[in-house]
């Protein structure tokens, strides 16, 4: 009998005793811990953008809203109840995120000045255009976009990740970024 089989098996399974004591280990320290929910403010390593299935956005009325996400606080959302969110980089009513950038933060495209729930200033929402000629919808001039990522109106998965040259956040009851 050659000793290098016997050798291998060995190893193996002294390699699966170590992750399955280590699995166990890991499992029995956070058993019972305790989760204190925090403001996702900080910005996030650059993730991978995920790129919408909707490569042209609809246009239509839009609505704009407040909602109280929980630990994000009251934030701005449109009349379906999906968080919307404002570029960093973006000037005051001058949109700057396009081609693969739209592909990923969705902009909040409208007909006409999109109306004001509870809670919302009217006369500071509007529109702007965009240089592909759509109108854009602004919120105290921050251009308006929605994260690809975000799968259910109450996801804001967009909060915080540093894509495409800038920082991304919700906008706080006030219309300002939430940093």
């Amino acid at each position: 009998m050659h000793p290098l089989p016997i050798l291998l098996v060995s190893a193996l399974a002294l390699t699966s005793c170590a992750a399955f004591a280590n699995q166990a280990a890991t499992e029995s320290s956070t058993t019972g811990a305790t989760t204190v929910a925090t403001p996702r403010t900080e910005a996030t390593a650059t993730p991978t953008p995920i790129p919408s299935t909707d490569r042209i956005p609809p246009i239509g009325d839009v609505s704009l809203e407040m909602d109280d996400r929980g630990d994000l606080g009251q934030i701005i959302v449109d009349g379906s109840g999906r968080t919307v969110y404002a570029f960093t980089s973006d000037p005051l009513n001058e949109p700057t995120c396009y081609d693969a950038c739209a592909d990923t933060w969705l902009p909040i495209l409208a007909k006409g000045n999109p109306a004001g729930g509870i809670g919302i200033d009217a006369a500071a929402a509007a529109t702007t255009p965009r240089r592909d000629g759509a109108n854009q919808v602004t919120y105290k001039g921050h251009p308006l976009y929605h994260y690809a990522g975000d799968k259910s109106d109450m996801d804001a998965g967009g909060q915080g990740l540093d894509l495409f040259g800038g920082e991304w956040h919700v906008l706080t009851k006030d219309g300002q970024p939430l940093a």
